[in-house]
């Protein structure tokens, strides 16, 4: 049997849902960072005054089960400019991407994402409480620049001497963790947050960072009419 099909009539039987209800989709809601002990974010659109194009939230009307859920971080140079905000990557590490003006050895701040623990409540009840974030950290396999070998693509700046890294991704849920299926909607309390124990400096040397919750799973549209 198919797995999707499988996982669907899973749900459908766990959470009382209709089968023919369920569509794939995903949920995802960015956050800009700078200096705080703790990053919040929301995941409804009628909470959201300005929400950045590469966002997906949830409808009023809508519920989502949550079957996978991850973080990651990106950065942009200018976050008003929509294209460079719908070209950023995310990416699961630290890597020079956040601080290409640090020195080698040197730790880039937004690295504390990922000691942090996420925190997720659903009408006040805890359905994620103290989770890792450490758990959606992956370092890829990645080409080497300093060689020229392969594919490389040239840096933001223009540089024919400065490339990015392209990452090798292995599957389609790279950096995803297994959730158990949790149905969440538009009306409902939901808080989400990462607890980093104190505040840090996430700011870059140039642009602005985000952190990205992305959740996967399926979503039932109109579910409140």
């Amino acid at each position: 049997m198919n797995s999707i099909v499988a996982e669907k009539r899973y749900i459908a039987n766990k959470l009382g849902v209709p089968y023919e209800s369920l569509s794939q989709s995903y949920l995802r809601a960015e956050t800009a960072v700078g200096t705080q002990s703790v990053v919040d974010f929301t995941l409804q659109t009628n909470k959201v005054l300005a929400p950045v194009i590469s966002e997906r939230l949830l409808d009023l009307n809508d519920e989502f089960v949550i079957t996978h859920f991850t973080v990651g971080i990106k950065n942009v140079l200018d976050a008003t400019n929509e294209t460079q905000q719908l070209k950023a990557n995310v990416e699961t590490y630290d890597s020079v991407n956040f601080g290409t003006n640090y020195t080698r050895f040197e730790q880039i701040p937004i690295a504390c994402i990922y000691n942090g623990d996420l925190s997720f409540t659903i009408d006040r009840k805890e359905f994620v409480p103290n989770f890792p974030v450490r758990a959606f950290y992956r370092v890829p396999d990645s080409l080497d620049v300093d060689t020229g070998h392969d594919a490389t693509i040239p840096s933001e700046s223009g540089s024919t001497s400065a490339y990015r890294r392209l990452a090798e991704t292995e599957t389609s849920l790279y950096g995803f963790y297994p959730s158990e299926p949790t149905k969440i909607d538009g009306r409902q309390t939901i808080d989400l947050s990462i607890n980093l124990g104190a505040n840090v400096n996430m700011t870059p040397p140039t642009g602005t960072n985000y952190v990205v919750f992305e959740a996967r799973g399926y979503l039932i549209t109109n579910a409140n009419d």
